[in-house]
């Protein structure tokens, strides 16, 4: 048992890849130490840490690693965070993932390979391209092997999922650990709907009056569905007033050879990574994610908040979103049930408003500052254990 601590606030030591503004993970590391930072004393060790953060935090331990590949990035990482982490003194450790051989309290799990696996029946799809695909099994297979050594009760205290759903696939893989609930958040006093930005964006790329625009937003384009929504858009030739914009980081070559294939590369954006996500979300009328497997999806969250009707599959968190016809709609991972629900919402401007108000309503209770209350409460039990 830790003895309690007898300094003013809690030194936490936060270990991870990334911490910024950008992503799920990384999001949701900078906003714990941008609002926690009066209440602990972070000492971060990390192989990016925002500018903007830096001042925030007692230390920053810089981790320098090449940021890709990433078997490479993660083994190096796992060795020298591993080795600095050991020189830190801290109350409590806390990491994102299972990602240092050292003993820790809190392992955040924003990603459960385990659960993935099954859910993708292997490590990586048969529909990447050759040297993607042995770099993507490699990094799964290492972090799945990670997570094995690193989740039973020897070398963490506690896991801390973001929802129910993630929380139930933990236990069944590694049932020895406690589980606790810390949930995302998406910041609905910033995601909400703007008319004047929404006819700016529009104007930007030449969006013709009466066309419906369909959000995906992302990396990962094999697992969240982009080859699957592209074969749905083709299923609907009729509608040829509706368009599709890709933002986020992918292969763009392969995936435009696979619309000319299907016909509907004129009805598609590639916009690729873009500064600021925001203005997207307030211009589209609706959002997409097809994905495989998910653990929340902060995008599909920070959509619904800009008031999108969102179409999604049976995947955690985001399917609380439009569970029960609610902010959208449940969908098979089939080109059929995706074109029907796509074709729905496109056809009929009054369910997109009022599945697109239900959906921002569902998502306002995921606020940031709840996500960040809900972890300084698990540092709290801990410490007193």
């Amino acid at each position: 048992m830790r003895a309690p601590t007898t300094r003013p606030v809690p030194v936490v030591a936060l270990v991870a890849h990334d911490i910024h503004g950008h992503g799920g993970m990384e999001r949701a590391c900078a906003e714990l130490v941008g609002r926690a930072c009066a209440e602990v004393d972070f000492v971060v060790i990390a192989a990016n840490l925002a500018p903007e953060l830096r001042p925030l935090v007692r230390r920053w331990v810089h981790v320098r690693v090449p940021p890709r590949p990433f078997p490479l990035k993660f083994v190096l990482f796992w060795l020298f965070a591993g080795r600095a982490l050991r020189r830190v003194d801290a109350d409590l450790v806390q990491t994102v993932g299972a990602i240092v051989p050292n003993r820790v309290d809190i392992a955040v799990v924003q990603h459960c390979h385990a659960g993935q696996r099954v859910a993708l029946g292997g490590f990586a799809p048969s529909t990447m391209s050759g040297l993607r695909r042995i770099n993507t099994s490699i990094a799964r297979r290492m972090a799945l092997l990670a997570e094995r050594y690193c989740y039973t009760p020897s070398r963490v205290r506690a896991l801390a999922a973001s929802n129910d759903g993630l929380a139930g696939e933990l236990k069944f893989h590694y049932p020895k650990v406690p589980i606790n609930i810390v949930p995302n958040g998406v910041g609905p006093e910033l995601m909400r709907p703007s008319a004047a930005t929404r006819e700016i964006k529009r104007a930007e790329f030449s969006v013709a009056a009466g066309t419906t625009v369909a959000l995906f937003l992302g990396g990962d384009w094999h697992r969240k569905g982009l080859p699957l929504i592209l074969e749905a858009l083709s299923l609907l030739e009729e509608d040829q007033d509706l368009i599709l914009w890709v933002v986020g980081q992918g292969n763009c070559a392969q995936m435009e050879r696979v619309a000319d294939d299907l016909g509907v590369r004129h009805r598609i954006d590639f916009i690729g990574q873009v500064p600021e996500v925001l203005p997207f979300y307030q211009a589209a009328d609706l959002f997409m994610l097809a994905s495989s497997y998910e653990t929340f999806s902060i995008p599909c969250f920070e959509a619904a908040a800009c008031g999108l009707p969102i179409i999604v599959t049976e995947v955690h968190g985001a399917a609380d979103l439009v569970r029960d016809g609610g902010g959208g709609i449940l969908v098979e991972r089939t080109p059929e049930s995706v074109a029907s629900a796509l074709g729905r919402l496109a056809r009929s401007p009054e369910l997109r408003h009022q599945m697109g108000t239900e959906a921002r309503r569902r998502a306002s209770a995921y606020t940031w500052q709840r996500s960040v209350d809900s972890m300084i409460e698990l540092y709290h039990e801990l410490l007193t254990e």
